[in-house]
């Protein structure tokens, strides 16, 4: 988390939840929102309604295209969720993301990274994954759009699980 850590989390591409409901519960003293089209924000809210973090987590329903973004955050996540979007895309939601900037804040991108299809054996688990291969960029497309959006510290981390995924952290200025 940051280094205040006070305000919060938002994430686009909140998915069933599960990944803001890690967060909160490790983290007890902090508050998170999910920002999503509106079916998903339905589904994560029916996954953690149950759990004693659910008051802790807010879903905002809309388009990271178009909708006003949730403010006021210490990080704001992109998980699993810009591949989803043309290069042009991806960056416009950056950029409007980077409209919201605090200094000190802190963002947050994790993804799938390219997968090098007929270099190795892929595992059987991996086939609803090869549907989207096309679509998984390198983490230097993020890094060079961020240095160019102002935000400073950019590191990337490679994390190997089942396929390649990279996080890309970098820090709002001011």
């Amino acid at each position: 988390m940051t280094s205040r850590g006070t305000r919060g989390c938002s994430t686009s591409g909140g998915n069933s939840g599960e990944f803001i409901l890690r967060v909160c519960k490790k983290h007890p003293g902090l508050r998170g929102t999910v920002f999503d089209l509106p079916v998903v924000c339905d589904i994560g809210r029916e996954h953690v309604r149950r759990e004693p973090e659910a008051p802790r987590i807010d879903f905002v329903k809309g388009s990271a295209l178009v909708d006003p973004l949730p403010t006021g955050f210490d990080l704001i996540t992109f998980k699993s969720m810009l591949h989803d979007w043309s290069n042009d895309d991806a960056t416009r939601i950056l950029t409007r993301a980077s409209q919201f900037r605090d200094a000190g804040g802190t963002l947050l991108i994790f993804e799938r990274a390219p997968i090098e299809v007929g270099t190795a054996s892929v595992p059987y688990s991996m086939i609803p994954m090869l549907l989207f291969f096309r679509n998984f960029r390198s983490p230097l497309f993020y890094q060079e759009r961020l240095k160019e959006l102002g935000f400073e510290g950019v590191e990337i981390q490679t994390i190997h699980l089942e396929m390649p995924f990279f996080l890309v952290t970098a820090r709002w200025g001011g």
